[in-house]
């Protein structure tokens, strides 16, 4: 399926020194587990990737076959691009859109709502999202907010209608340089897999996601993977990439920098050693020539 293009309404901050001094916002559901920012600059960040992600699947929205899906649930919406353009390819449904804040306000399609919370707590509670009601759900990029996948997916099966899909697109934080696992000697990578084995962020999801549809019981499972770059060297074989990874190698590092405190909170590191993990990301990040990852779109139906 594919879509227009939406250009974001600002560009990200691409200054390196003022990224770091920036002060980021958060958020503000106290108990929520996502430890991404919440803030302007932030939803310029998400427009730009999700038109350089569409740009990456050659203009493909989603992988599920839908025919006359009535009710669509995009879940952890963000800027709410993404479900604005699922209201403008299937008019004659209803979409919604699910985050834990508030989202940006703008145009929308009018078969578009927001719905404002935690979609765990919400299912079944809020009727737009009750049990057996949805035709499609969508969530892209959720690794850094949920601390059980396997109850997650679950839940959306219990979302889903019988016939209905589900397209969870998302990451491993495995970086690889020219074909070689490499982020396996990087320390700073590796206190972060600890914390998420502690506090259960599966920081590989997006490879996993097939066996935790499988466990629950869906159906049909296929995964569609792309080669992300860091930087735009992988656009001389394959110009779709070229906007991703300029995207990646301008972005990506100061998002790792920004989650390193949020992610190691009671891990039992002193100051010190985390701006020490902090000047080893920034060095590990140098040198964008062959650095790639795996996006993973997999896609499952309910029987």
């Amino acid at each position: 399926m594919d879509k227009a293009d939406e250009e974001p309404t600002a560009k990200p901050n691409s200054n390196v020194d003022d990224e770091r001094i920036r002060d980021p916002t958060y958020h503000h559901t106290t108990d929520a587990n996502y430890t991404l920012p919440h803030d302007d600059s932030e939803h310029a960040r998400l427009e730009d990737q999700a038109i350089g992600l569409a740009e990456m699947m050659h203009n493909k929205l989603i992988h599920a076959p839908l025919q006359s899906p009535k009710s669509l649930v995009d879940v952890g919406c963000g800027t709410g691009i993404v479900t604005r353009q699922l209201g403008a390819a299937y008019p004659d449904a209803k979409v919604y859109g699910v985050d834990l804040s508030p989202v940006p306000s703008g145009p929308k399609p009018p078969n578009v709502d927001y719905i404002l919370g935690d979609v765990g707590q919400l299912l079944n509670n809020d009727p737009r999202l009750a049990h057996g009601s949805a035709d499609f759900v969508f969530s892209r990029l959720l690794l850094l907010g949920i601390t059980d996948w396997a109850g997650y997916v679950r839940d959306v099966a219990a979302l889903l209608r019988p016939g209905g899909w589900v397209e969870m697109q998302d990451l491993a934080l495995e970086w690889f340089l020219h074909g070689s696992y490499c982020s396996g000697g990087w320390e700073w990578m590796q206190a972060l897999f600890a914390a998420g084995e502690q506090k259960g962020w599966d920081l590989r999801c997006g490879k996993n996601i097939k066996g935790y549809m499988e466990q629950a019981g869906l159906v049909d499972v296929s995964v569609k993977e792309y080669r992300l770059p860091m930087g735009d060297w992988l656009a001389r074989e394959r110009p779709e990439t070229r906007r991703i990874g300029q995207h990646a190698a301008r972005e990506y590092g100061m998002l790792y920098y920004h989650a390193i405190p949020k992610m190691l909170q009671g891990m039992g590191y002193t100051e010190e050693k985390i701006e020490e993990l902090r000047v080893m990301c920034t060095k590990d990040w140098a040198g964008q020539e062959g650095k790639e990852m795996t996006f993973y779109a997999t896609v499952g139906r309910k029987p």
